[in-house]
């Protein structure tokens, strides 16, 4: 269950048949039928390459590209009593980040109100945790 990442609206994306699945990625594209956003998620899951101090490393699929998040102390505080552990909420951000558009480089989420979107999308995934694997 892949819930849209915009905010205020949370409805199930669901497959984008237009798009569909790279295989070269391991992406499949998706699309929110209430509001039409479009975004991607790792079919077979992310895992966690290696983390560091505050740094998580995640790939996805056969493809080399990976996203690195970067946790703040502010983002780590915001979610510590929320049941989320540092490596459950760097791979919901990495989530977010592939949800939104994202499908490598360094996300790092902030105080500042263009992330809160990616802080919403967390608190919404605390209850049941993040699926991570490690390599």
């Amino acid at each position: 269950m892949t819930l849209c990442p915009t905010t205020h609206c949370g409805q199930l994306m669901k497959p984008d048949s237009r798009a569909g699945y790279d295989a070269q990625t391991g992406l499949e594209c998706l699309r929110c039928c209430r509001c039409g956003h479009r975004g991607m998620k790792a079919q077979h899951g992310l895992q966690l390459l290696f983390t560091g101090q505050r740094e998580y490393v995640f790939s996805y699929g056969p493809s080399l590209s990976y996203l690195k998040v970067v946790l703040s102390a502010v983002a780590l505080n915001r979610f510590r009593g929320q049941g989320l552990s540092p490596t459950q909420l760097a791979a919901s951000v990495a989530e977010w980040a592939l949800l939104m558009g994202q499908a490598c480089g360094t996300v790092r989420p902030s105080g500042d109100l263009v992330l809160s979107r990616c802080y919403e999308y967390c608190e919404r995934q605390a209850p049941k945790g993040a699926g991570v694997s490690s390599l």
